[in-house]
């Protein structure tokens, strides 16, 4: 039974050591997997790496070339320019120009290259269809199978045309991809802009060349041999740009390393995998590991054999050192990533403190702990005008005297903890001697190990100067606000005007004019309310609200009210009111005050006068119109008599007694025309005028009042010419009416015409104000009408002062026949003409429309 116990626990225990040396087996072949994993991550690394590395250089070249490209002779200098740059160990593979050509451009240019602008669709070359811009290629070297050929248009290539659009308006070499001519990798091309805007130079890259190291030399070995390589563009995520392995399928696997790098303005994603399954092995230190442990459990196992009563101990020992194995394992494992993240963080911390340092506008000083400066930006060294490298290891106290300790103690923590944490002004020290006011902010920065101070100056010389030029002038404003105030209070008090300044409706500020007009003593009505001014409160109420509306909304108000003085007496006052801000009520109101009882009572005069005047024109007028009823009655008598009387003299042969039956018949039909004037005149000014105003022809009323006229004009030897254009002019229209103001306007031509001459009366149809309007023009050459009295001469009983000759006329034709034309809503003017004479025309709108006031025409 003891021996079975032996074996069973031998057996137990061999078991179990064979479980721990797998185990081990299986954690140190895992080790040396993850590292052959971390050494392809880094394969991985390096070769995309180099690929972004060689574009970035193959971008730069390109711009160079452009430059040395722009300003020669573009034929000879690209083909010189292809036989330096294509070489079988150059990463470029071909060289060419593109051209931005307009539409309107495209035959010129096609007739240039000697052929038609295409685009590549299924493989083929086909004619680009008609669109506003073309991207063709111009010309390409060396003309082989990877060539562009001429005139192909490479705006069709997926998102080309936003990328050479993109190049033509910078100076930034621009990476471009699209299929090629035939099947295989996808082009890969640099475009840059020449020397204009409408060139662009074109390098095909080699992809082969992309791929590999820049100099075997400088690296321990070359990437791809151990990873591939693709890499793809974030716009074609199908068909890799680059392969290091091309022809192989493509890797289905997650990549063992893969990054997105922005290069020439396109995001390519780099991926690396693993060309061989990675397969991990044993190294000697492992197999060395695995042996000690593998003779451990044999020196255990022979031990339990030898005293089996250690065997729980022995097994206690086995689990401990298991556990050791895999404690430390772990503590290794952490140990390294812990190095490689801190590593990392700080290769980044650095970086962004330099960034930050190189690319912050604010002047930027790094100070030691004891004083001395560590490191400057390149703002700082401008600032200081010095360089960098010049002010390292310098005291801080030479740049900023504020910060300067004569004595090593006390040391500079304390002087910078005076100013640790609020900003401060200094100043600054510059290389001319000469004191900049700058602003310093002191912040201590902690490290694990140590600490050191960051320091801001910001250059404040610009605030300095605008502070003083502020202060004075706040100073200068201060004075002219002063002397402004002094120059208002002097203008108030002299002012003959009674000026007020209220708020809230009580007295602030008076002048004396005021108290003279209010007949108050003294200032003791400062600060009194403005009611007891007023003749009742009903009144100070309702004056308030119907003008401090219209004070608010900034408008200027006036008013007549009746106010009371200090005295108890009433009077007539005009009130004009400005608010101060109307936006501001508080602020209160400007008031001027002015007495105007001797305007009213006079204006209270004339308006009886007016009224009695009124009635004396009315008595006035009613008598001329009963006159001349009156008077026509015995004159149409006498005329009557005369005309029998002119027959039976000139039936009996008596030509004496004829020639006074005419005179007195020609004096009567004067008489006559002038009681109808009188009459036609008082009936306007009592509104008793009648009209019969209808569709009329304005034709053959002018040619009638031309007929009936030109007996007169005959015997003066004038000649009467009518023209109407067009011939027919129909309008709304009083017949008997208009035809009098046009016998009266020929009349007067007659009357002022010399013999010989002749009258021209025209009549035309015209358009104002969106209708239809005829205008009448009657021309004579009499003496003209002074410019003075143009408009006077329609007044009544006025004539023109050079048409006194005698001629007769009592100043009431033009009146009655502007009244005429008001009353067809026309209108009737006079003026001169340049050759000699008057003209008076008059218009009338071809259709009438009734107004309100138009009751008394039918």
């Amino acid at each position: 039974m003891p021996r079975l116990n032996r074996l069973t626990s031998l057996l137990l225990c061999g078991l179990l050591g064979l479980g721990l040396l797998l185990g081990e087996y299986w954690l140190l072949l895992e080790h040396d997997r993850e590292e052959r994993q971390q050494q392809l991550q880094h394969w991985g690394s390096l070769g995309t790496g180099i690929v972004v590395l060689q574009i970035q250089n193959a971008l730069e070249h390109s711009r160079m070339l452009a430059q040395q490209l722009a300003g020669t002779d573009a034929p000879h200098s690209l083909t010189d320019l292809a036989r330096r740059v294509v070489r079988d160990d150059s990463v470029f593979a071909g060289i060419g120009t593109i051209e931005l050509v307009e539409q309107n451009r495209r035959a010129a240019f096609e007739n240039r290259i000697a052929t038609s602008i295409r685009f590549l669709q299924n493989q083929h070359l086909q004619a680009s269809p008609v669109q506003l811009q073309y991207y063709p290629v111009a010309s390409y070297l060396p003309d082989d199978a990877n060539a562009l050929p001429q005139g192909l248009d490479l705006s069709h290539r997926g998102n080309s045309k936003w990328v050479l659009d993109l190049a033509r308006r910078s100076d930034q070499p621009m990476l471009l991809s699209g299929q090629p001519l035939d099947t295989g990798m996808p082009r890969l091309d640099v475009v840059t802009r020449l020397d204009n805007d409408h060139t662009l130079l074109l390098l095909h890259l080699r992809q082969d060349k992309l791929i590999q190291p820049i100099n075997n030399e400088l690296i321990s070995g070359n990437p791809l041999h151990h990873v591939r390589l693709l890499a793809w563009g974030k716009n074609q995520p199908d068909t890799p740009l680059l392969d290091s392995a091309p022809g192989r399928p493509l890797p289905t696997d997650s990549p063992i390393f893969s990054r997105l790098s922005p290069v020439g303005g396109t995001d390519l994603q780099l991926g690396a995998y693993a060309l061989q399954p990675v397969r991990p092995q044993l190294s000697l230190v492992a197999w060395i590991i695995l042996a000690a442990s593998a003779l451990v459990l044999a020196l255990f196992l022979l031990a339990q054999q030898r005293q089996l009563r250690g065997s729980l101990l022995l097994e206690r020992l086995a689990a401990s050192l298991r556990l050791q194995l895999q404690e430390l394992d772990r503590t290794l494992r952490e140990q390294i990533s812990d190095r490689e993240q801190s590593q990392q963080a700080l290769a980044q911390s650095e970086a962004r403190q330099r960034a930050i340092l190189q690319a912050s506008s604010d002047a930027i000083i790094l100070i030691h702990r004891d004083g001395h400066i560590i490191q400057v930006n390149p703002a700082a060294a401008k600032l200081v005008e010095q360089s960098a490298q010049s002010l390292e290891n310098l005291p801080v106290g030479v740049l900023f005297p504020e910060l300067y300790t004569p004595e090593p103690s006390p040391p500079f923590e304390q002087t910078a903890q005076r100013h640790e944490g609020r900003p401060f002004e200094a100043n600054l020290l510059r290389s001319d001697a000469q004191r900049l006011p700058v602003e310093l902010s002191l912040s201590r920065v902690v490290m694990p190990d140590d600490w050191f101070y960051v320091t801001v100056c910001r250059d404040i010389s610009r605030r300095k100067e605008q502070e003083e030029a502020l202060i004075r002038l706040k100073n200068s404003l201060a004075e002219q606000v002063e002397v402004q105030s002094r120059q208002l209070a002097a203008l108030l008090d002299a002012s003959p005007l009674a000026m007020a300044y209220i708020v809230d409706r009580h007295l602030r500020q008076v002048n004396h004019a005021f108290l003279e007009l209010f007949q108050q003593q003294g200032m003791d009505v400062i600060g009194q309310p403005t009611m007891p001014y007023f003749e009742n409160p009903e009144q100070w109420e309702r004056t308030g609200k119907a003008l401090y509306s219209l004070l608010n909304d900034g408008k200027v108000v006036q008013t007549e009210v009746r106010l009371r003085t200090g005295k108890g007496q009433l009077f007539w006052c005009r009130l004009h009111g400005r608010a101060v801000n109307p936006s501001v009520p508080k602020l209160g109101t400007i008031w001027v005050y002015q007495d105007i009882s001797a305007q009213r009572a006079v204006e209270e005069t004339l308006r009886h006068a007016k009224i009695l005047a009124e009635e004396t024109s009315r008595a006035k007028t009613e008598f001329l119109a009963n006159m001349s009823h009156e008077l026509r009655t015995p004159l149409h008598a006498i005329l009557g008599f005369t005309e029998m009387g002119q027959l039976r003299a000139q039936g009996q042969g008596d030509a004496k007694a004829e020639q006074y039956f005419a005179r007195i018949n020609t004096s009567g039909s004067r008489l006559l025309t002038l009681l109808n004037d009188l009459l036609d005149m008082a009936k306007m000014e009592v509104g008793r005028m009648e009209y019969s105003i209808g569709r009329g022809n304005l034709t053959q009323c002018l040619r009638e009042a031309c007929d009936e006229m030109t007996p007169m004009a005959g015997r003066n030897q004038i000649q009467l010419k009518l023209s109407c254009e067009p011939e027919m002019l129909a309008a709304d229209i009083d017949p008997f009416r208009l035809g009098q103001v046009i016998r009266n306007l020929l009349s007067n031509a007659i009357k002022f015409s010399p013999a010989g001459s002749e009258i021209q009366v025209r009549a035309c149809l015209t358009e104002r104000d969106g209708s239809d309007w005829v205008m009448t023009s009657v021309e004579d050459r009499g003496p003209g009408i002074p410019e003075k009295e143009l408009e006077t001469i329609f007044d009544k009983f006025i004539q023109s002062s050079t048409t006194k000759t005698g001629a007769g006329g009592t100043g009431l034709g033009l009146a009655i026949s502007r009244e005429i034309m008001h009353a067809h809503h026309g209108w009737i003017t006079a003026g001169n003409l340049p050759q000699g004479g008057a003209i008076f025309t008059f218009a009338i709108p071809c259709h009438f429309q009734l107004k309100e006031d138009d009751s008394d025409v039918s």
